[in-house]
């Protein structure tokens, strides 16, 4: 269980075989931390420690997991967002992120500012009735507030310290991010279902 509060770090490696890619990532903040098997949150995506080699942690990376989320696209030197899981004497200070990671969506508009960049992104149709205006959504990773939903495309509002810390000042039009939606909104779907199947 994640939070979507991320820290930043970059690809040091891939190296790919048959079943997938050995996946290295500079980690200086965590890696003193982090044991082997602990599960890291990479853009998003909830990864296994495999090794620890310095400031360097080493993930393997499934081939379903690369073909469902932008890792396919990682090139060594880019920027990625990191995040341990949620301690049980922590604090929630986004909102409930598992890290599994729904789809891939596009960026369709950047409007950078000195007071908040402003992000609008493309969401696949079957997930378009995962949105709601103020409702939470994951991307890369990070914990944001929906800020206005027009059609099946949702406006994020970015403020300067989330800029500063994260890998979404490299965000340009056509780029596609890892989205995931709020569990709650996927759990109510999933008793209302049920209780129409019931009510037949």
């Amino acid at each position: 269980m994640f939070t979507g509060i991320v820290s930043e770090g970059s690809i040091s490696a891939i190296v790919p075989d048959e079943l997938g890619w050995e996946l290295v990532v500079e980690a200086a903040k965590f890696a003193p931390i982090v044991k082997i098997g602990d599960s890291v949150a990479i853009d998003g995506a909830c990864l296994s420690v495999i090794k620890i080699n310095g400031d360097q942690l080493s993930f393997y990376v499934s081939t379903e997991s690369i073909d469902k989320t932008i890792i396919k696209y990682y090139e060594v030197g880019r920027k990625v967002n990191i995040e341990l899981p949620m301690q049980p004497n922590g604090y929630l200070g986004g909102h409930y992120v598992l890290g599994h990671v729904d789809t891939t969506a596009k960026v369709i508009h950047v409007l950078p500012g000195e007071k908040a960049w402003f992000f609008t992104i493309a969401i696949p149709t079957e997930f378009v009735k995962y949105v709601v205006y103020r409702g939470s959504v994951a991307i890369n990773g990070i914990s944001l507030t929906i800020n206005k939903v027009v059609d099946n495309a949702i406006e994020l509002c970015i403020i300067p310290v989330t800029i500063e810390k994260t890998n979404m000042s490299l965000l340009q039009v056509e780029d596609l991010v890892n989205i995931e939606f709020d569990i709650l909104a996927k759990y109510t779907e999933q008793l209302l279902n049920k209780r129409e199947v019931k009510d037949v």
